[in-house]
């Protein structure tokens, strides 16, 4: 009697019971049962005929850890009333070798306030894990410029100077084509950096419509056949002439162009392939070389800001990123096959356009 007075001011939110090993209740010793029981009609009602088969578990556990330390024991289960879900918290006291008295309360309330705190949490972490890694690729990024824009900036300046006191046609030409290969270097470097900045941003626009795609390969075949390194071949393979995909013309020159320009750079010998071919509503673009490959614990990370094959090669390490992130924004996705000496191939998707 006096355990139902002391709880009976809270009996929309408190259940208490006398619970048997069995997990039947015993009336004399309920205190309130809120809306789910009468405490009149509970002689002989077993846990389990009233409560849902998740809940009845947890409270079951919870019991059953009482019943083998002896001691407290707490645990949660939800129950969903009048079509809302409600949090609970049961609590376990062994009285005796007979009964238990179990206490349960709604702790909804609770429940919310501790899942927004948590969300809180996880969104400070999330923050905090951005802050240092844009602070680490900011250093990062740092390094590599200081390095890659030094070295092409030296030369220009180095040759413009030597140009002048050359004493022949043959000096002057190829001091010419030092400065404009290292110009058309920083053009470039400048341009990724440029482009990814406004990829971030979302800010690039695209102006997508229907690529044919031999116009783009032969165009690139003219641009690149000279620059590849002495006695490697390159070679466009038997593709559909009238193949199109739906894209921007100067992002998938500038997509294919960096992986070209990669292959040339890395492969000493042999042959570069590159071409495309349908694949259900895709176009499968690729590019396979018989150069140096990449180390399979280089492969995981080739395409984030600053993966590079080899940090001796001059080069930004952003190429890779940027081809990523362009062909991710035109609709496709684009990975690599790889084994170190024996060459790479990449591939990237864009869709088809069926005339």
């Amino acid at each position: 009697m006096l355990l139902r007075q002391l709880v009976s001011p809270v009996a929309q939110q408190l259940l208490c019971a006398c619970i048997t090993a069995d997990m039947h209740m015993h009336n004399t010793c309920c205190a309130c049962v809120g809306q789910l029981l009468c405490p009149n009609n509970i002689t002989t009602t077993n846990v389990k005929d009233i409560l849902p088969k998740e809940a009845y578990e947890s409270v079951r556990k919870n019991m059953d850890k009482g019943i083998l330390t002896g001691e407290s024991s707490t645990a949660r289960h939800d129950l969903m009333l009048d079509g809302v879900l409600h949090h609970y918290e049961n609590r376990i006291f062994p009285l005796d070798k007979e009964y238990l008295l179990c206490m349960c309360r709604d702790i909804s309330q609770q429940w919310e306030a501790e899942q927004t705190n948590a969300q809180q949490q996880k969104e400070l972490k999330a923050a905090r894990i951005k802050a240092e890694e844009s602070d680490r690729l900011k250093s990062a990024f740092l390094a590599n410029m200081s390095h890659e824009i030094r070295t092409p900036l030296n030369a220009i300046v180095g040759f413009s100077k030597l140009i002048t006191y050359a004493t022949s046609a043959e000096e002057k030409n190829q001091y010419s084509e030092i400065i404009e290969r290292n110009s058309e270097m920083l053009l470039n470097l400048f341009n990724d950096i440029l482009d990814l900045a406004s990829l971030e941003a979302d800010s690039l626009k695209f102006n997508i419509r229907p690529i044919k795609l031999i116009d783009i390969c032969l165009q690139l075949e003219q641009q690149f056949c000279h620059k590849t390194q002495n006695g490697v071949k390159l070679i466009l393979d038997d593709v559909d002439t009238d193949m199109y995909t739906s894209g921007d013309w100067n992002r998938i020159i500038q997509i294919i162009s960096n992986l070209l320009s990669n292959a040339t750079k890395f492969t000493p010998k042999g042959e570069i392939h590159f071409g495309y071919r349908e694949k259900e509503d895709f176009v499968e673009f690729y590019v396979k070389d018989s150069g140096i490959g990449i180390p399979a614990a280089r492969i995981a990370t080739i395409f984030r800001r600053f993966g590079k094959v080899n940090d001796f090669v001059q080069g930004t390490g952003l190429g890779l990123t940027l081809c990523r992130m362009l062909v991710e924004k035109m609709g496709g996705r684009i990975w690599l096959r790889s084994q170190e000496g024996q060459g790479s191939r990449f591939y990237f998707t864009l869709p088809l356009v069926r005339q």
